[in-house]
């Protein structure tokens, strides 16, 4: 499944998003996400927790729990089939 257009509640910003599971989120801004007035506000240092959105983190949920957004299936590789780095 590809990355699906999905807009903030609080704030209207466009972000491409891919569910994996509860626990992985693939989020693209489709704009500067230090735009966003949360993120603007609480941004503190790098990395990933640096550019967090408590709303955009309810509105992907929303999203998963109306059916508008979907997890996305992965096959994970078994076997002979798993890559080995050697």
């Amino acid at each position: 499944m590809a990355m699906q257009q999905l807009n903030c509640h609080a704030c209207g910003r466009g972000v491409l998003v891919e569910k994996y599971s509860a626990a992985h989120t693939s989020i693209q801004w489709m704009s500067n996400a230090e735009e966003c007035p949360l993120i603007a506000a609480g941004h503190h240092g790098f990395g990933s927790l640096a550019r967090r959105c408590e709303e955009l983190r309810r509105t992907i949920d929303d999203a998963v729990a109306s059916h508008k957004l979907c997890e996305s299936q992965i096959e994970l590789p078994v076997g002979a089939a798993i890559p080995r780095l050697h």
